[in-house]
């Protein structure tokens, strides 16, 4: 699992002042929070709305600057996308103020059809009592959205993966792009996700070690995960191992 890393992005870090970061965000609250790129929105902790310029693609000429894929936050909680360009004047002593801005939706589907919450594995392995919790999307750079799970409370130790992140968007913006590409995986067929994984506390879980590769999709109340990976070193174009989980609240 990833370590939620608690920083701004070095790249907008130059906008220090306090004139220009009141034009990047909708509160007070959103400008003073760090928010780091693996961590859920929770609109129950946070205040909306609010903007995310640190997690967008962020371009410069001249006076204008230019924010691609922008994660915005509505009053409602929900996360949607913006693309936004903010013109600035210059003065006869060099200071800066806003002339324009202008934001308009971003054309992408960035949640998929991934659903948060418990889930249980099949009744067969493990007597039943391999038990996840599902939980996204996070925001990333990009445009790509995070999710993750974990083996549940009281879960047994074999629970497999017993970790796992994966992320959904374009497979280019993805940070493992390069590795399913390398894997030899045919992603023109496939509606999978791609992420890594690591085994619970089990000693055989060889195809679910720390560092695998997996695929993650979902229909319905059906989440399937596959794995890549043997070893957690050597990576495959085929699936080496596959297990999926039912959606199962708590009674």
């Amino acid at each position: 699992m990833f370590t939620f890393f608690r920083r701004v992005s070095p790249k907008f870090a130059w906008l220090g002042t306090a004139t220009i970061l009141c034009a990047f965000a909708y509160t007070a609250d959103a400008q003073n929070k760090e928010v780091s790129p693996f961590e859920q929105i929770e609109p129950a902790t946070t205040t909306a709305p609010y903007a995310l310029f640190q997690f967008a693609t962020l371009t410069g000429t001249g006076n204008t600057i230019t924010g691609a894929i922008v994660p915005v936050v509505t009053s409602t909680g929900a996360l949607v996308y913006q693309n936004v360009t903010l013109q600035f004047n210059v003065s006869a002593t060099g200071v800066l103020s806003l002339a324009s801005i202008q934001a308009v939706p971003t054309p992408i589907s960035p949640i998929s059809s991934f659903e948060a919450g418990r889930y249980v594995g099949p009744s067969t392995i493990d007597s039943g009592e391999n038990i996840v919790n599902v939980n996204g999307p996070g925001v990333t750079s990009g445009g790509v959205t995070e999710w993750s799970l974990a083996a549940a409370s009281g879960a047994s130790n074999c629970t497999y993966p017993g970790t796992a992140t994966w992320y959904v968007g374009p497979l280019a913006d993805s940070p493992l792009a390069a590795r399913v590409k390398a894997a030899g995986i045919n992603t023109t067929s496939t509606s999978m996700s791609f992420g890594v994984a690591s085994r619970g506390s089990c000693l055989y879980s060889y195809w679910w070690d720390t560092g695998t590769l997996i695929g993650v999709s979902q229909v319905g109340n059906s989440l399937t995960i596959v794995s890549f990976t043997w070893d957690g070193s050597q990576d495959y174009s085929t699936p080496q191992d596959t297990i999926t989980y039912t959606y199962t609240p708590v009674p």
